[in-house]
């Protein structure tokens, strides 16, 4: 073990010049493990937020989304189909219809988005096995409903809002079916509820149902025509260079974009909200540093006379120098150790039990999402570190410039 080391250990551990050096040495060391520890667990929860939601709008949006610049696109042109299936990263493509009405159940009434697909290819673009709470996506097709009705599926806070359940009728009005004539009346397009489903999100749950595409052509006047085209990915990552790609095969015929550029104002202000709780929460490591500091400044007033006499041996002061420097980094050493493992044992302590609950409508999901990622910990542990280190250097720097004679005289 070098001199310096063990000398650093000693003036950490030794409460031979009284107590408060000792304490002070310990809670410089558990300031430093509570910022890390804080950083860890918000990190993990920004992470976790991004993730989660990323998750959920990729299971109701496409990767891509191809529309036509002049209105309505037709799905079934060779172009599209021969661009489409040339491309090996697209797993799956399906058409398209969407647009806004006012739907209800008796008294009971809401604006929505329908969207109108093909169930058996909507599924694997938008990957929406799994997320029905009751019936089938078999049941959108195309099968009329009893009394002649087709169907619709809702979203659950949609349906809670209205009051229906699977088997209840519900009416759909078009903006375009409103006010045609000062006589006329709007005319009500019946459904019958096929199944429920929720996708986690609660903008979606609360405002999107399904129908199949031919009742949605019917519904807004499309009869050979449809909204747009949805692609699926191997990687939704590379969502926007595939969506410039596509562009560029197109010429301007259609428009292309990625589910990246439809939602990058949620995801900037995600990832500058992480950037900004970082920046915040690196200030209590900062203040921890400033304790190492102080506490360094204290045991050299304390070991002036040790400091003296090492020198008088002919200790040099780049040894006195790294004394110190030691000594600060291993409270930084066992502070972001102790902080890391208590950062990732909360984290997953609270990923595990999802003990804290948040309201749906305002923050997208209804628990706490946890998302350890090993290079935000490793980012964490390298600025504690450094900032330890930069807080090392005036004091070790002091000491060096102590005079040897004063010191052993004085000291």
């Amino acid at each position: 073990m070098p001199a310096e080391f063990y000398i650093a250990r000693r003036y950490i551990l030794n409460r031979g010049h009284g107590s408060w050096g000792w304490m002070i040495s310990w809670i410089s060391t558990g300031s430093v493990a509570l910022g890390v520890a804080s950083l860890i667990v918000t990190l993990a929860v920004m992470t976790g937020f991004r993730q989660d939601i990323q998750k959920k709008i990729l299971g109701v949006q496409p990767h891509i989304i191809i529309t036509s610049p002049i209105g309505g696109l037709d799905h079934t042109s060779a172009t599209l189909a021969a661009i489409l299936g040339k491309e090996s990263l697209i797993k799956a493509w399906s058409p398209y219809i969407t647009g806004q009405v006012l739907i209800g159940r008796s008294a009971q009434s809401s604006g929505c988005v329908v969207k109108g697909i093909i169930p058996a290819k909507e599924v694997e673009v938008a990957q929406l096995k799994g997320k029905l709470v009751s019936g089938s996506w078999d049941d959108l097709e195309e099968k009329a409903a009893a009394g002649g009705k087709p169907r619709i599926i809702l979203g659950l806070e949609l349906a809670r809002q209205m009051g229906a359940r699977v088997g209840d009728t519900v009416w759909a009005i078009t903006p375009s079916a409103v006010g045609l004539t000062p006589l006329s009346m709007p005319r009500a397009n019946l459904f019958i509820v096929s199944g429920i489903v929720q996708t986690g999100l609660f903008d979606y749950d609360s405002s999107l149902a399904y129908v199949n595409l031919a009742a949605a052509q019917k519904l807004f006047g499309m009869p050979t025509s449809v909204s747009g085209v949805g692609a699926r990915l191997e990687d939704p990552d590379q969502a926007d260079r595939i969506a410039k790609e596509l562009q560029d095969k197109f010429s301007g015929a259609y428009w292309v974009r990625s589910w990246l550029s439809l939602n990058r104002n949620l995801f900037s202000a995600l990832k500058l909200e992480k950037a900004v709780m970082f920046t915040i929460l690196t200030l209590i490591t900062l203040v921890s540093s400033f304790m190492i500091v102080s506490n360094l400044l204290l045991i050299i007033a304390q070991k002036v006379k040790e400091i003296g006499i090492l020198r008088a041996m002919g200790g040099t002061s780049a040894l006195i120098r790294k004394i110190f420097l030691y000594q600060g980094m291993l409270m930084g050493f066992v502070g972001t150790s102790i902080g890391t493992v208590l950062g990732v044992v909360i984290s997953l302590i609270l990923a595990k039990t999802n003990i804290i609950r948040l309201p749906a409508d305002v923050y997208y999901i209804d628990h706490l999402p946890i998302r350890l990622d090993p290079l935000d910990i490793i980012t964490v542990i390298c600025a504690a570190l450094l900032i330890v280190f930069a807080a090392t250097l005036y004091p070790s720097h002091k000491a060096t410039q102590l005079d040897p004679v004063d010191a052993i005289r004085y000291g």
